[in-house]
């Protein structure tokens, strides 16, 4: 998600490009890293469900003369169309809102779950058990940190918890947890108890264990 907004609109028009283009083009985050309560309605925001269902909150400047919300709306909805009829399924992908205000855009999508957000962004992104994390081959040789107490676990103390839920994020954004975080890679940053954001210099991928 580096793309600038200026390679969408450079020509006053929407291009069409990957499925993932017209929309990660507009993310360019505003916000940054912090430590205690996020007002997540103002940042760009992933929130995952209990039943693995997942909401994508976007928040991004859009104050140049030349954007235009209708081309932006039917640009993304075009690209949302491509990919579910790739899948053979209508349902996987929705554009729930979009609004401009003040320079301001929001944008909301709701995706199936976690397979089809990173399919659709070209992202990495998990959600499952650890059992089912370990059977889609993510490396167990890794050493958490504990929310509660700071305490370290390593590679058979994290396999032990094989029925925990586990969030596997390879972007720096705001993740908003349907259960409070147990354990977390140290490149994890925890921001309150269901909420945590990958450093934005973090190579690879970060791993938030769920009690």
């Amino acid at each position: 998600m580096k793309l600038a907004l200026n390679l969408i609109y450079g020509s006053g028009q929407v291009k069409k490009g990957k499925a993932l283009l017209v929309l990660i083009s507009f993310i360019t985050f505003l916000m940054t890293g912090c430590a205690g309560e996020s007002d997540d309605q103002n940042d760009t925001t992933l929130y995952i469900s209990s039943k693995g269902e997942i909401t994508h909150h976007i928040v991004e400047s859009f104050d140049k003369s030349y954007y235009n919300e209708d081309e932006l709306r039917n640009g993304i909805n075009e690209q949302i169309e491509e990919y579910c009829k790739d899948k053979g399924d209508d349902s996987p992908v929705k554009l729930k809102e979009l609004k401009i205000l003040d320079g301001v855009a929001t944008a909301e999508l709701t995706f199936k779950d976690y397979s089809d957000y990173a399919a659709f962004n070209e992202v990495e992104l998990f959600y499952g058990t650890i059992r089912e994390a370990m059977e889609a081959n993510y490396p167990t040789d890794v050493t958490l940190k504990s929310v509660e107490d700071n305490e370290t676990i390593g590679k058979y103390e994290f396999e032990a918890l094989a029925d925990n839920k586990i969030i596997v994020t390879g972007e720096s954004l705001l993740i908003r947890t349907p259960e409070k975080i147990a354990y977390t890679t140290a490149n994890i940053d925890v921001i309150d108890k269901t909420t945590a954001k990958m450093a934005s210099d973090s190579v690879g991928v970060g791993y938030i264990v769920l009690k």
